[in-house]
């Protein structure tokens, strides 16, 4: 059983990001259907935020399109997301993408999250339902942590900290056309489930992709002000 929010794997997992990127699907597969991306970069558009924080961001790449959008550059910061360095009501779109289920502490990691964003700004977050890639973990043999934060669990865990929570469910299929394709695909998880090899079935190998997008605002908007200042 792999449990994500084991900091030292985390801390040895994202120490580069050579298997973080090569676990982007389109980097191995060919993906077909609605794509989760599609609808949380419309959710952020409809906002028209000047200020955008994303926890955890990875490699970079969701930030950089909604930087590129609107011709701005990225200022990156080190920080726990359980304390983060912004004040109150800084920003006016947070997002999180599969991130929350590394958190030790995952409610005061909501918690900061809700604190720093503005009163009427909206969190976006995007996150697997439990039976995504089942084809692929099935075949392969390999459990994923249940208890951490999903589509399934994460709805209880942010409606503590946010109002009007709710889900964008997408599906989409993913589509490796060779064993050596997915196999690429499945060595960027050697850090997190140990050594996996791909399957010798008949390719191309297709997986069912479930995923959601949560998008909620802070549950105490009524009562929070948010003091405008030079962008």
């Amino acid at each position: 059983m792999v449990h994500q929010d084991d900091p030292r794997l985390v801390a040895r997992e994202y120490a580069t990001m050579d298997r973080v990127a090569l676990r982007r699907l389109d980097r191995t597969a060919r993906l077909t259907g609605q794509l989760e991306w599609t609808v949380a970069l419309s959710a952020i558009a409809e906002s028209r935020p000047e200020r955008v924080l994303e926890a955890g961001c990875g490699t970079g790449e969701f930030a950089a399109l909604i930087a590129a959008a609107r011709a701005h550059g990225l200022e990156a910061q080190l920080a726990e997301i359980e304390s983060l360095p912004f004040p109150d009501c800084d920003f006016d779109v947070v997002i999180c993408n599969w991130t929350l289920f590394h958190l030790p502490d995952r409610d005061r990691g909501i918690k900061e999250l809700a604190r720093v964003l503005r009163p009427g700004g909206r969190f976006v977050g995007m996150y697997n339902f439990a039976d995504h890639l089942q084809e692929v973990w099935r075949a392969t043999g390999v459990t994923w942590d249940a208890e951490g934060f999903d589509a399934e669990s994460g709805m209880a865990q942010l409606s503590a900290h946010f109002a009007d929570v709710r889900q964008e469910v997408t599906r989409s299929e993913a589509l490796w056309d060779d064993r050596g394709s997915l196999q690429t695909y499945l060595d960027a998880y050697v850090g997190l489930a140990g050594p996996v090899m791909a399957p010798e079935q008949p390719y191309p190998f297709r997986s069912l992709r479930h995923i959601c997008v949560f998008l909620s605002q802070p549950s105490d908007v009524s009562e929070r002000w948010y003091l405008a200042r030079p962008r």
